[in-house]
């Protein structure tokens, strides 16, 4: 009987580590990967956001200048300091505050935050532009741009929470077109897929990825004293679920619109 009890015990604990491990997986493919590669682009996730030329000038991926690199010292497009860059990949901020560092020297070496968390990778040859990735292409450009980016979001959410399929393509083609830091992640494809779509289902599945690869952000970064809310429905998506950001507590389904406008409830606060 106790031979038993204990394997049934082991069987269970190998479920919930193996659910643990497939949850854990699911949630990643919602983080940003940044990396720099041997030719000097610079990716998150396999798309290409921008390039560094030979001139160790930092380039976005309409070829407008970012910023660039001159005598170890790091500058905006203007000119202006940002700080330092050392060749090893470590980089100091104006204010000679330790941000990164890079670790290893192969085809993937790993970059890590001043609390030796890895944030992405770079090629060997381009340790010393491993600053791109936090300078030019991080979250805080995000941050920059979040009024806009919340405001196209909002709009896309309230077309799809009144059934409205043209004006929430219509919201998303705004959206992209107003050229944010989000256009230079990996969200950028979410919109675009979003933008092409005239078929209110796949609007509403493709705002679902867009509200989880947002949510992954916003919980990171500072949100400048504005109050996010983060809902749930559990019979979006033919039963599976969705979330989505609100500026308000108030629910307004985008998934399930006239037919359910009140399912949902709030599951976390962004602050």
């Amino acid at each position: 009987m106790k031979k038993r009890v204990i394997i049934s015990l082991i069987f269970l604990v190998g479920i919930l580590l193996s659910a643990q491990t497939t949850f854990a997986q699911a949630s990643d493919k919602t983080k940003r990967q940044m990396s720099i590669n041997g030719k000097g682009e610079v990716l998150d996730r396999g798309t290409k956001l921008g390039y560094i030329s030979k001139e160790d000038i930092v380039y976005n991926n309409q070829g407008k200048k970012l910023g660039f690199i001159k005598n170890g010292k790091v500058f905006d497009a203007e000119g202006n300091s940002l700080g330092k860059a050392k060749k090893g990949g470590q980089y100091y901020n104006e204010s000679g505050q330790f941000v990164l560092s890079v670790k290893g020297n192969d085809e993937k070496c790993e970059i890590l935050d001043s609390k030796g968390h890895a944030i992405g990778y770079v090629h060997k040859n381009y340790k010393l532009h491993a600053c791109a990735i936090h300078c030019f292409f991080g979250e805080k450009k995000i941050g920059d741009d979040m009024d806009a980016i919340i405001s196209g979001y909002m709009d896309i959410e309230s077309a799809l929470a009144a059934d409205n399929s043209k004006y929430a393509q219509e919201a998303a083609i705004k959206l992209l077109n107003e050229e944010t830091a989000l256009n230079e992640t990996y969200m950028k494809k979410t919109l675009e897929q979003l933008s092409k779509s005239t078929e209110i289902n796949e609007q509403r599945n493709q705002f679902a990825n867009l509200s989880k690869q947002l949510y992954t952000v916003f919980k990171e970064i500072n949100l400048a004293g504005k109050t996010l809310y983060w809902n749930h429905c559990p019979m979006a998506m033919d039963g599976n679920g969705a979330n989505w950001l609100s500026l308000t507590e108030k629910i307004k389904n985008p998934y399930l619109g006239s037919k359910m406008p009140n399912c949902g409830s709030l599951k976390e606060t962004l602050k």
